[in-house]
């Protein structure tokens, strides 16, 4: 009997512990939870701050963009409209954006009404114009962002440009959709405290904690929370209670911007997180009860009909609860692990809406994971057997990778891939990441950088052309003394009484002193074309005109010319003589390249709002590794070459509002196309 007590008294302490061990590690398991979805909002709160940043700056360059192109143009009224519509298309993705132009004398463009409104509230008097780009939030009353951007010419403001977003498109394109969840979601302040965009609480919208009133407390007990969010760094997370005393978690990140400096947040309920925690700690603890109390009577009855049957009976008994016991156990593993996979499922479908090819590889630098925008990234070859070194392909084997794997830390890089759908400069960060076996994975995030690395390009282009613009001043002072006395000595023979060809080829000559004195001219004021001088050019006359100057060149032997013009080509506004100088050039190299004889196609045509003018040749073909290289001061190809026509020819027509794009196969021939605005007459 007293064997019996002991027996149950034991049985009791053992469950007591099974009890409280069971409560110790469900709150431990509580917290990893917290912990691990905390880091999961932290990933959203930084993704969004990180888009919403981007999407910032992406405004402030292309309005800096269209300022240096304003400033190349001048700010006169006629054409605005239309030089003006490709910009705003670029700038309104989705979102509505309003601009307006102006100088010292007021208003030259504006987009809407609504933008003259909102400048009238941002002047309060006569509008000055800003020497420095300017960000600034809000207008008064009015929920807009304004960019101010100067219109500079030679360190002088000409002019301003505004630009005015509205936050709630902002609000709407990138914190509406944002769920952490059933019931989390993003809201944003700023750095004064302001709310700015809450989706349960629009009527909040405008209020700062640091002046709250009794409605701000209807949510929160305290603003403390936010308060130490304002004081925290760049990111981080952290919780608060509300009235109705529920836990919530907060993970926040700064858009930090010249002008403004917001705090994005998302927030999701404690309970949420562990709801499904406490409903399986419930359910071991009635298991757990219900295994002591039919033990417990079990026991009494052994006792009171015979020790032995009793003892026997016990036996069986226990043997099968441990039975349904196991049973139970599996059961709930078998929950949890579903549980745990479609944590995993949602956490895959966050890190695939993120706009950069992310990928996982293993020590053998084979692909273990990728999200949807690097299998969007990558051509099906590719992502057969897809390892490092296909990744990288002519690149060689990464050597970023290997260092951060070796050195156990964060690697950066910038290069040129081609992912196969698609291909242009990417930034990769590579970080090793620990595996629960002990191997060392390796995580790269791919982010696309093609369209920074143009706009490098195209800077340092600008610097090369103004580089020999300077040079080009002293070239053309040297030429023009002894160009005098040519052209003195043409006018004289000019005269005199000669045979009909004699008189052909010296009024050809006087025509090519003249191009090569407007040329001089050019050169001497490179980057500058006189106002007086742009007009309506037709593009037919232009081109005849053209091969009338060439046509007596040498090499044009064994050389065929087929022209091809569209019916009613519009005219483009140009300098009639630089432009021809521009067609001259991209005709003598295409003669320099058919040495042996071939084919000269010119063709014209209208390209939507532009007129394309292609010189087409069968010679021998650009290597690939200098195409990008052919529009630059003094490269050059030839042996008695200067490198400088192609450079001129590129400044004349972007000084024109154009372009010039290049195609070429070697052993087969270029094509160069000059794109200009059409003219539309009214």
């Amino acid at each position: 009997m007293r064997f019996n007590i002991l027996f149950i008294v034991f049985l009791l302490v053992f469950t007591s512990v099974i009890v409280t061990l069971n409560v110790f590690f469900l709150q431990n398991y509580e917290a990893e939870m917290a912990m691990q979805f905390s880091q999961q909002q932290l990933i959203i709160a930084n993704t969004v701050a990180d888009s919403l940043k981007n999407h910032l700056e992406r405004l402030k360059r292309e309005s800096m963009a269209l300022a240096t192109l304003l400033a190349r143009r001048g700010l006169h009224r006629e054409g605005i409209q239309e030089y003006v519509s490709y910009a705003l298309t670029e700038l309104e993705e989705g979102m509505t954006v309003d601009l307006i132009i102006l100088d010292e004398r007021g208003i030259v463009y504006s987009t809407s009404d609504r933008a003259r409104l909102l400048l009238k509230k941002l002047e309060g008097q006569q509008y000055t114009l800003s020497k420095d780009l300017q960000i600034n939030y809000p207008i008064d009353s009015e929920r807009y962002l304004y960019y101010i951007v100067p219109i500079k010419r030679r360190n002088a403001v000409i002019g301003n440009i505004l630009l005015f977003v509205s936050v709630d498109d902002l609000n709407e394109r990138f914190l509406s959709p944002i769920k952490s969840g059933e019931k989390g979601y993003a809201w944003m302040m700023d750095s004064s405290g302001t709310l700015i965009y809450h989706p349960t609480q629009p009527e909040m919208v405008g209020r700062n904690i640091f002046k709250a009133d009794q409605r701000c407390f209807k949510c929160h007990t305290s603003f403390n929370t936010e308060k130490d969010i304002l004081n925290a760094k760049e990111l981080g997370f952290s919780t608060y209670i509300a009235p109705y005393g529920e836990d919530k978690l907060i993970a926040f990140s700064r858009v930090a911007l010249e002008g403004l400096n917001w705090i994005v947040c998302v927030s999701m309920p404690y309970s949420e997180v562990t709801s499904s925690i406490q409903r399986s700690a419930r359910l071991h603890s009635l298991m757990v009860l219900t295994i002591l109390a039919i033990t417990v009577t079990g026991a009494v009855i052994m006792i009171v009909i015979n020790r032995e049957r009793v003892k026997a009976e016990e036996k069986a008994k226990y043997m099968e609860k441990i039975r349904e016991y196991a049973e139970e156990l599996e059961n709930i593993v078998k929950e949890r692990t579903k549980e745990l996979q479609e944590e995993k499922e949602k956490l895959d479908a966050i890190v695939s809406s993120v706009n950069a090819g992310i990928g996982i590889f293993n020590e053998e630098g084979k692909a273990v994971w990728l999200n949807r925008v690097m299998q969007e990234w990558l051509s099906e070859d590719k992502l057969k057997d897809l390892n490092l070194k296909t990744l990288y392909g002519n690149t060689g084997y990464p050597e970023g990778p290997c260092a951060a794997v070796v050195d156990n830390k964060v690697i950066q890089e910038v290069l040129y891939l081609d992912l196969g759908r698609k291909k242009g400069y990417f930034q990769v960060s590579a970080t090793p990441l620990k595996t629960s076996d002990g191997r060392c994975n390796l995580l790269l995030l791919f982010q696309d950088i093609t369209e920074l690395k143009l706009a490098e390009q195209q800077l340092m282009q600008s610097e090369k052309l103004a580089a020999l613009a300077r040079l080009s001043a002293g070239v053309a002072h040297e030429i023009g003394n002894p160009l005098t006395s040519i052209s003195s000595y043409i006018q004289i023979l000019q005269e005199m009484d000669f045979d009909e060809f004699t008189k052909d080829a010296i009024n050809t000559m006087a025509r090519h002193i003249q191009r090569i004195s407007n040329i001089v001219r050019q050169m001497s004021s490179f980057s500058k074309t006189r106002p007086e001088e742009i007009k309506p050019v037709e593009i037919p006359v232009l081109i005849q005109s053209t091969l009338e100057l060439i046509k007596y060149d040498k090499r044009m032997k064994n050389v065929q010319v087929e022209v091809n013009v569209q019916q009613d080509l519009p005219q483009v506004v140009a300098d009639e003589n630089q432009l021809e100088q521009v067609f001259i050039n991209l005709g003598l190299n295409a003669l320099d390249a058919m040495p042996e004889g071939g084919r000269l196609s010119i063709e014209a045509k209208r390209l939507n709002s532009e007129v394309e003018i292609a010189f087409s040749d069968t010679g021998i073909g650009i290597p690939e590794e200098h195409l990008n290289r052919i529009f630059d001061p003094f490269f050059t190809t030839k042996d008695k070459g200067t490198g400088l026509g192609l450079a001129v020819s590129y400044s004349i027509v972007r000084s024109f509002g154009g372009n010039i794009l290049v195609e070429s196969t070697p052993g087969r021939g270029t094509t160069f196309r000059v794109r200009l605005p059409a003219y539309e007459k009214r």
